[in-house]
């Protein structure tokens, strides 16, 4: 019996892979929605007045799903989004952030279909040291009866 105890080089197998299998399950694009900087000058932002604004940035390749029913006792729907790394990774890029974490945590949420879901939580999966896949746990905003 022979064990290989060499170093490997980070392949792009897993990530390709794992995009042809989130485009087999109807991979779909999502919206990022994270607030913008204020506008320095305006006589409505030194007032603090000013109305905020937002930024969608597209990630694509996405599978969303529910993951635990709406329960009597309250609990709200939650829901699972699995995204590309190859997307996220494109967007640290433009945006000039350091990590995902980053970038979740500045994010108020994800439009899936029109709706604005909550992110929970956040967590990366990774083969040889390179990430291939995000799964976002998300939580559709209770909604007010009168």
């Amino acid at each position: 019996m022979s064990v290989d105890l060499s170093v490997r080089n980070a392949s792009a197998a897993p990530q390709r892979a794992t995009d042809a299998l989130l485009r087999c399950l109807g991979g779909r694009t999502v919206l990022l929605r994270l607030p913008t900087n204020a506008v320095s000058g305006s006589d409505a932002e030194q007032l603090g007045a000013g109305s905020p604004s937002y930024e969608d940035l597209p990630l694509s390749l996405a599978v969303f799903r529910r993951l635990r029913p709406k329960l009597r006792d309250g609990n709200a729907n939650q829901y699972e989004l699995l995204i590309s790394a190859a997307s996220v990774h494109a967007q640290l890029g433009l945006m000039e952030l350091a990590s995902t974490d980053q970038l979740f945590s500045m994010a108020t949420g994800v439009f899936v279909d029109g709706e604005l879901m909550l992110i929970e939580a956040a967590a990366e999966a990774e083969a040889f040291g390179c990430p291939y896949l995000y799964r976002l746990i998300l939580a559709a905003p209770q909604t007010q009866t009168l």
